[in-house]
């Protein structure tokens, strides 16, 4: 299975991370209220079977919420998806991660391409599912399982980088 090396790489960074922050700062976790983050990030679709582009960007309304845009695409083969998500997340704080589940609208364009015709399908519906981050300096880590319904379904693992613009 190919997700396996996504796992082992987070289990084996989120320690790293945890010792490298503990002493420097407060939270290991939270962001600067009224603040803005933008991040990357390589989602990997489980229905697809490959790995995408993300981009992502929220504001901080205080330490615990966030929300904002997501964009990812995906191609394979004849078949192309993008979506476009409006994510809210409430972060906990545990000793080593914030922990926030995810919550939001999604949007999906299904495009694929045959020999004569391009076939089209868009679809909304809701996405959810949780994630785990860990702040160095400026910069957070995060690794999350997000989940479609009711739209053009699918799941993914998303493992990425945000940057905090203070």
């Amino acid at each position: 299975m190919k997700i396996k090396p996504l796992w082992i790489l987070a289990i084996i960074l989120l320690p790293i991370l945890s010792y490298a922050q503990e002493e420097k700062f407060e939270h290991h976790c939270f962001f600067e209220h009224k603040s803005l983050t933008v991040g990357v990030a390589a989602p990997y679709s489980l229905d697809l079977n490959t790995v995408g582009l993300n981009l992502r960007m929220y504001h901080n309304i205080n330490e615990h919420i966030c929300f904002g845009p997501e964009f990812s695409i995906f191609k394979r083969g004849e078949v192309e998806i993008v979506d476009f998500d409006f994510v809210v997340h409430y972060i906990f704080e545990t000793p080593l991660v914030g922990i926030y589940p995810v919550l939001g609208v999604n949007y999906t364009i299904e495009q694929e391409m045959h020999p004569l015709e391009k076939e089209t399908r868009a679809e909304t519906g809701l996405v959810y599912g949780i994630g785990m981050h860990r702040n160095v300096k400026s910069f957070t880590v995060f690794a999350e399982y997000s989940r479609v319904e009711w739209g053009i379904a699918d799941q993914f693992i998303t493992l990425g980088l945000m940057y905090n613009i203070k």
